[in-house]
Order: structure tokens, then C-alpha cells, then sequence
């Protein structure tokens, strides 16, 4: 039978047809409901959130028993603007037209101590320094131990946070950067005060910048080395400072943010010559404050350094302790001595002692904290070579790049670490440890090989002319001084060990230990064949500019060394202008190879801190960042 398709079949085809339209019609409408459902969900989520932050300032406000005024206002809009993505947010009166605002939160405690069942308030904190700081000055004194005390005294428009190592506001509400970045736009928190009662205004971060840092009759070289990209400081509003860049380099948002600001009102008021030759004229917005600052009364480098609370810091948070004492005991044994007797709670040990006392006293982890961890602040001990003349005058035998490959050769630096720092620390090849990025992981240690050492030491020129055992260049001997500060058992193995060393291939060298208080001066008038200290960051990435870049060898810059190579310069330039963190990285592992190369320094350990911390004090916690004094308090056990 053949088979033909009717009319019937065709009407038949058409209702079927009709039906699967209609069907898949209705399954697509049902996605979109559904799709529309998600983004209402989305939106409420959203709003929800929006309300509960609202909620939280105006608890705030209320609590403060402050009113809503209109930079309150501005951000409080702001936050709720672009809810579900329906609008854009609600620039502030303040704010340029592009550039997204930063908002940030109010400054809290990564653990907050009032959480403790124990906690209370009041005590005193003392804490040990190794060598004696000639000034606690912002920006002039150029140690550690002074960093210290000014970070505590001094606030910051942002910090990094303990955790996660991004910027957080602290004198800073808000911020709004560049997209290019050539400029950078900052709102002051309303309710910042100095110690003294006077609000941080948006000049006082000008006067710091201008007028301070940037003064070239101030002794703020290091300072002004890194801040060569700052056109201009400027008033907005009150409280809002504008920062104008003449490049756009990958540290002016941090540069600018984490810089110390000082209250223009207080040091207007002294010629540069006094600032300059001030030991202690520290005022800040911070949560210590000194008991009294008077010009005519400083602090002595021969005493105890004694912060009291700042009783009206402006901030919700606020320390437990009373007062924090600083006191200088330059040798480890009389530290550890101290430390142990109750006349201090805390001490930095040296690796030895780290290890003895949790070895031999078998209850020692009931009554101290043994910290041991490596942070943004753990830094890199070094033998810096002296490159250029010594006091201007003196070519030294470590201006030729030969020489001071050998004498890192001749350094076995596996033993010392495991001889001399009972194994804590890691070889160090470059400024960054082995956890960072910008390590370069090609990088292999120079080996211990004295048979390497003489054959540099002789293409260098340096050979036994008379057979006298010491090795002479155009009838001048090879001898050198080895400076470092006194009271560290552990650099005075290291300079014994090295004098060693240098012995046995016919170099001759001579200790030269001195106080840390002329340690700055040393630097300064680069009065030194070879020098060992160590430096430690204070951020995650460091400008290399400030020790390594040509200019810095100008005006007491921190290039001590006076090494420069058109090589490292180009580098040190291209890390500074790369925004990109890929590409900027590549140029630190270059940056990581020319050092390596030239070996301006003998790197020789990358060290973790180590810290002895009492017990009597609670909420001690060890941050990527380091440590936060100002989370402690003082137990019961204490007795105060």
C-alpha cells in the first residue's frame, strides 16, 4: 500500500508543533522567574547587609552620644548606594569625580582583650632593649628601638593589619586612589585628636610631609630617599588631604598611608636646628603618649624611656596597660639575668639562650612565652663592604666586586647558623626570605670554598709578594677593621670566625667594636672598611630605593655602602614604576640576581623573631605583622 500525507496529517504536524512551542515557551518563562527570583534574593541579601552595617554606625553614634553629621551622613548614603548593582553608590561632597572611595572601619583589636574573663586594667610593661638609642625622634633617629616607640606614639593615616598585611585606616575614614596613580585623596576621621586635645586636621598631614620630611634642613634623608614621587601636598577640607604624584609608583598609596603624622600646632613651634638636635619631642594621636613633653626637660639616653596611656585616645579601642617601660641592657647575659629576677617581661634572647632555657628548666613553659616565628619585621643579618671611600678619603680593598665575592666564599654560613645560632634561621641570599614572592628561587648560596676565595683574591690582584703569609697589592697590604656593636656575644663569635677565616688565606683584620649610639654616625660618614648589623622591614614590600638606588649614597643616605651599577638603578627603577604585581615581581628576582652577583653585602642569615615573653601578661598573640602590645594585660599573677 503507498503511503501519502493528507491534509489530516499536516493539521496534525501543526498542532504538535504548536504544543512543543507552547511547552518550551513556558519552560523558558519559568527560568526567567526563576533568574528574576535569584536576583530579588540577591538584592534582599544585599540590602540586608547594607541595614546591618547602618545599624552598626548609628549604634555607634548613639553610643558616642555624637549627632549625625554630614560627612556621617555622606558615608552612611554612600554605603547603601548601588544595592544589588540597581545604582551607583553616593559619592561624598568630598570625593573626585573618578576613582572608587575606600571606606574603612573603625579601628578594632584582632583579639580583643575585654573578651577575656580575666581581663583587666592597669600594670606596667617593661620591656628590654640590646642597645642604647641616642634620640626617639620620628623620622630623624634611624634605629629599630626608636621605630618602636614612635609607632606607638605616632598614628598613621593606615597600617597594615596584623593578619592579612593590607592596608587598614586608622587616622584615615576613607580613601580614593587614582586609577592612573598620580593622585591620591584622604579623608581624616572627625573624631582624631593628638594627646593634647587638638584634632588631626588635613594640615597636619601637609606640614608632615612638606615641611618635616621634606625639609632638606632636617636630618629626614632616609625619609625623603623614598619619597622622591610626592609633587605636592595639599589641603581639600579640613579634613581632607590630597597627595599629587609626579609618577605613578607601586608603593605611593602605601608610602603616603603609612607615614607617622605629626601635630603641626607642637613641632611649628621649634627652628630645625632644635628638631634636629631633640632627643624625645614626641607628640601623637597614638594610644601612649610621654607623661610630659617639655622641651627644656628631655629624656636622657641614660634612662628608662616611660609611656603612660593616653587616657583620651580617640579611638573605641583602647590599651590595658598602664605604662610601658623601656629600658636598654646591652649585654645578653645581664639581659637574661634581668629578664629572669622580674626586672623585666620582656627580652629578645639570643638563639643560645632560646634554646637553653627551654632545655634545661624543664618548667619554663609555664612562666614565659618562647616566641619563635618569622613575620613582615623579620629581617636579614649582613656584612656590608665598603664600595666606595672610607670618611671619603680611603679606597678599601671591597671596591672591586672580586674581593667581596671571595670573602663571602670564606664564610662557612650553614656553620654559623647551626654553631652560632643553634640551627634558627635559614641562609639568606637577597633582602627577602624564602616565603616571599620576590625571592628569586634560582638563586643558589654561594658555597663555602676557600680554594675559590684565593683564586678571586688573586685575579683581584691580592697575592703573598714577599712570602709573609699576608697578601699584599702594589706593595699595600690586605688588612681591614670589622665594625659592630658591642654586647652581642653572637656578633663577636661571628667577627671571630671571620678574622679566622681571613687569616687563612693571608688577609689580615682587626675588630672594631663600638657602641650602638655612634652606630648612626659610623654610617653617616661612611667611617668603615666592613660593618654587620642587620636590617627588618616595616612592610610587607619595601622600597629598594632607600639603600640600594645610587642616589641614596648622596646626603647621608642610607646607601652607606656607596656600591652602585647602572644595572641596579635601571632595576630599582623599573620595580618602583611597574603596577603590575607579575611584572613587578619578575624585576625583584632580577633585583634578587644582581646582588647575589656584585654581593654588596655578605648576606648571611634570614632570622625569624625570637621573643621571651611573661607570663603575668595575658592575650599574647604572634601576627604576620609581629605583635600588638596593645592587645596585653596584665593577669592577676602580676601583681599590681
Amino acid at each position: 500500500m503507498q503511503n501519502t500525507f493528507g491534509f489530516k496529517d499536516f493539521v496534525l504536524l501543526v498542532l504538535v508543533m504548536v504544543v512543543g512551542a507552547l511547552v518550551a515557551l513556558a519552560m523558558i518563562q519559568d527560568d526567567r522567574r526563576w533568574e528574576e527570583t535569584q536576583k530579588v534574593r540577591s538584592t534582599l541579601s544585599d540590602l540586608e547587609q547594607s541595614i546591618g552595617r547602618l545599624e552598626r554606625d548609628l549604634r555607634r553614634i548613639g553610643g558616642a552620644g555624637g549627632g549625625l553629621d554630614e560627612a556621617t551622613l555622606e558615608r552612611l548614603i554612600g554605603s547603601l548606594g548601588g544595592v544589588g548593582g540597581a545604582a551607583e553608590p553616593l559619592r561624598p561632597s568630598w570625593a573626585r569625580d573618578e576613582g572608587e572611595v575606600v571606606w574603612q572601619g573603625e579601628p578594632e583589636f584582632v583579639n580583643d582583650p575585654a573578651d577575656d574573663p580575666d581581663f583587666r586594667v592597669g600594670g606596667e610593661f617593661i620591656e628590654i632593649f640590646e642597645a642604647q638609642m641616642p634620640k626617639v625622634m620620628p623620622y630623624l633617629a634611624q634605629d629599630v628601638y626608636a621605630r618602636r616607640i614612635t609607632d606607638i606614639v605616632f598614628e598613621k593615616l593606615a597600617t597594615y593589619d596584623p593578619v592579612t598585611l593590607e592596608p587598614k585606616g586608622v587616622l584615615a575614614e576613607a580613601w580614593q586612589m587614582d586609577p592612573a596613580g598620580l593622585w591620591l585623596r584622604v579623608k581624616i576621621r572627625d573624631e582624631a585628636r593628638f594627646s593634647d586635645g587638638h584634632p588631626v586636621l588635613a594640615e597636619d598631614v601637609v606640614f608632615t610631609w612638606e615641611d618635616f620630611i621634606l625639609n632638606p634642613q632636617l636630618e629626614t634623608e632616609r625619609a625623603r630617599s623614598i619619597a622622591t614621587s610626592i609633587e605636592n601636598v595639599e589641603v581639600i577640607e579640613d579634613r581632607v588631604v590630597e597627595f599629587t604624584f609626579n609618577e605613578a609608583l607601586f608603593n605611593n598609596l602605601s608610602n603616603t598611608l603609612t607615614a607617622d603624622i605629626l601635630p603641626k600646632h607642637f613641632f611649628e613651634r621649634f627652628t630645625s636646628s632644635q628638631i634636629n638636635e631633640a632627643t624625645s619631642l614626641i607628640l601623637g594621636s597614638g594610644m601612649y603618649r610621654l607623661e610630659t613633653v617639655d622641651p627644656d626637660n628631655q629624656w636622657s639616653p641614660a634612662t628608662d624611656l616611660v609611656l603612660v596611656r593616653n587616657e583620651s585616645h580617640w579611638g573605641r579601642q583602647q590599651p590595658a596597660l598602664e605604662q610601658l617601660r623601656y629600658r636598654v641592657i646591652t649585654e645578653f647575659v645581664a639581659s637574661l639575668t634581668a629578664y629572669r629576677n622580674g626586672e623585666a617581661d620582656m627580652m629578645r634572647p639570643t638563639s643560645d639562650q632560646f634554646v637553653r632555657m627551654q632545655e634545661e628548666n624543664e618548667d619554663w613553659d609555664e612562666s614565659n612565652y618562647s616566641l619563635n616565628w618569622v613575620n613582615m619585621r623579620s629581617g636579614y643579618a649582613f656584612i656590608a663592604w665598603q664600595a666606595g671611600l672610607r670618611n671619603g678619603e680611603t679606597e678599601t680593598p671591597f671596591a672591586d666586586q672580586r674581593v667581596r665575592l671571595a670573602m663571602t666564599h670564606l664564610l662557612d654560613r650553614r656553620r654559623i647558623i647551626d654553631d652560632i645560632l643553634q640551627g634558627i634561621g635559614e641562609i639568606a641570599t637577597g633582602t627577602y626570605n624564602s616565603a616571599s614572592p620576590f625571592y628569586n628561587p634560582d638563586i643558589e648560596p654561594w658555597p663555602h670554598d676557600l680554594d675559590r676565595a684565593r683564586e678571586l683574591l688573586a685575579e683581584a690582584g691580592w697575592v703573598d709578594e714577599d712570602g709573609d703569609g699576608v697578601l699584599e697589592k702594589d706593595g699595600e697590604e690586605f688588612s681591614f677593621e670589622f665594625t659592630y656593636s658591642i654586647g652581642s656575644e653572637t656578633t663577636r663569635r661571628i667577627a671571630k670566625y671571620l678574622g679566622d677565616q681571613c687569616a687563612a688565606v693571608g688577609i689580615r683584620m682587626s675588630e672594631n667594636p663600638i657602641d650602638w649610639s655612634i652606630f648612626a654616625d659610623t654610617l653617616s660618614t661612611r667611617n668603615f672598611d666592613a660593618i654587620t648589623f642587620a636590617w627588618s622591614a616595616n612592610a610587607p614590600e619595601s622600597d629598594p630605593r632607600q639603600i640600594w638606588h645610587s642616589e641614596s649614597i648622596l646626603n647621608q643616605g642610607d646607601n652607606f655602602i656607596q656600591w652602585s651599577t647602572p644595572e641596579m638603578d635601571e632595576t630599582i627603577d623599573s620595580i618602583r614604576t611597574t603596577l603590575d604585581l607579575d611584572a613587578r615581581t619578575r624585576a625583584w628576582h632580577e633585583f634578587h640576581r644582581i646582588v647575589h652577583e656584585e654581593q654588596p653585602y655578605t648576606f648571611l642569615v634570614a632570622r625569624p623573631w625570637l621573643r621571651f615573653v611573661s607570663k603575668d601578661f595575658a592575650n599574647v598573640n604572634m601576627y604576620p605583622k609581629g605583635i600588638e602590645k596593645s592587645e596585653w594585660y596584665a593577669t592577676p599573677a602580676a601583681g599590681f
